[in-house]
């Protein structure tokens, strides 16, 4: 029940205000997509709108998928535009910021954002936001280190907020003495429970036609090299040496060069019949909770949704020694932390580890844990709302000005 508290900013307690004001966000992101990133911000947007808050929408790509953040901000009264990067961007953008007027402009692009925020302070915005998301700051490359340098120069003198999915995220993508810079802070990504928990009409033994004592492994994440999912073939084949009957189930977007290498990897390991390749889906909830272990190789990340999703359904779950992964092993039991380089019998061991942990744990259990963790949707929610609604001036907001703008394609369209 909500009490109607206020705090000193203004704010009511469960994210509201008195005066009734509205907050008007812009966020900038590569593309729309079913990634980590997109996933948590469609997640966010129902709580956000029923909170006062209206979020729109800029991709840096023409590109508008059909992912669920596409779909959400149309339903909960925002808009996409996509602009892409090319020399006239930065009218367009400051076009757009003049059109919707925004309260704030939150920008997920590392250190890019600075170069966006840059436009953004020109265009007289009050809160400017860089969300850092990964742990990558890799860039052996000259060039690409003399870009980061500059923007991130930029992003210095013109950003109010500077934000991280995990400690770690702001130490490699932003600064190693980010304490000391009062702008920042850790927010986590916060996970929707309810969606983890809907039905699906698949059942995975059946699907796969695994065994009633074969194991079923399942591993979430989308096509790209740092994923490395062809690693999933040798370690089935590790746990066939092992003496365990398994089966791999690989969620998420593929492509034509991922997919082959996958596949030309459980031909070589013997493993071709146990591979199964399912492609995106909308029932992941559903799909894990049938797994008797998450498998995430991946060894590039910053707060992994492939490992907390599991967690929270209490599946125990294989993952590289990350300091994302680290983090969550920090707050919540399950995880089985190996190192990034292992052999695929190390992982194959560990597996069998993590499946002991699925055994033993109550999914009622495990759901109450995370409720009391700070990866709870409610925390992340809270704090985005005090953060837009910081510099929000008294009364109604200014009605925007729309001229030719971009609106979310249709189904139909796309």
């Amino acid at each position: 029940m909500t009490t109607g508290r206020t705090t000193a900013s203004g704010a009511a307690a469960d994210g509201t205000r008195g005066d009734g004001r509205r907050c008007r966000v812009l966020r900038v992101l590569g593309e729309l997509n079913f990634g980590g990133t997109e996933m948590r911000t469609a997640e966010l947007l129902p709580r956000l709108a029923a909170a006062g808050t209206e979020v729109h929408f800029v991709t840096l790509s023409e590109r508008v998928g059909p992912g669920p953040l596409a779909e959400a901000a149309g339903r909960h009264g925002g808009s996409v535009t996509p602009i892409p990067l090319d020399v006239r961007f930065p009218l367009r953008f400051l076009r757009l910021v003049r059109q919707l007027r925004p309260d704030v402009v939150h920008v997920d692009c590392a250190n890019f954002s600075g170069a966006v925020l840059c436009l953004a302070l020109l265009g007289r915005v009050p809160t400017r936001v860089a969300h850092f998301r990964g742990d990558d700051n890799q860039h052996r490359n000259l060039r690409r280190r003399v870009q980061r340098s500059f923007w991130r120069t930029l992003l210095r003198a013109s950003a109010t907020d500077i934000l991280g999915v995990s400690p770690s995220a702001l130490t490699c993508g932003y600064s190693a003495s980010w304490r000391d810079d009062k702008r920042c802070q850790v927010v986590l990504n916060g996970l929707d429970l309810d969606r983890l928990h809907r039905p699906t009409a698949h059942h995975l033994r059946a699907l796969t036609g695994a065994g009633p004592d074969d194991l079923l492994c399942v591993s979430v994440g989308r096509a790209s090299p740092e994923k490395r999912r062809w690693l999933l073939p040798p370690i089935l084949a590790g746990l066939r040496d092992q003496g365990v009957d398994a089966h791999v189930v690989l969620v998420g977007p593929s492509d034509d060069g991922d997919e082959a290498r996958v596949r030309a990897a459980a031909v070589e390991h013997g493993v071709a019949d146990r591979v199964h390749l399912l492609g995106p889906r909308d029932d992941v909830g559903g799909l894990l909770r049938q797994a008797d272990v998450v498998v995430h190789p991946s060894c590039l990340e910053g707060l992994p949704g492939g490992v907390l999703e599991p967690i929270a359904l209490g599946i125990g779950t294989v993952a590289a020694d990350l300091p994302g992964v680290r983090f969550i092993d920090e707050h919540l039991p399950g995880v089985t932390i190996v190192d990034t380089d292992a052999a695929p019998v190390v992982w194959a061991t560990a597996v069998r580890t993590a499946a002991g942990h699925t055994a033993a744990t109550d999914p009622v259990t495990a759901r109450e844990r995370f409720h009391q963790s700070p990866f709870a949707i409610e925390a992340a929610v809270t704090t985005h709302l005090a953060i837009y609604r910081r510099r929000l001036p008294a009364g109604p907001p200014s009605e925007p000005v729309v001229k030719n703008r971009s609106r979310l394609p249709a189904a139909s369209e796309r």
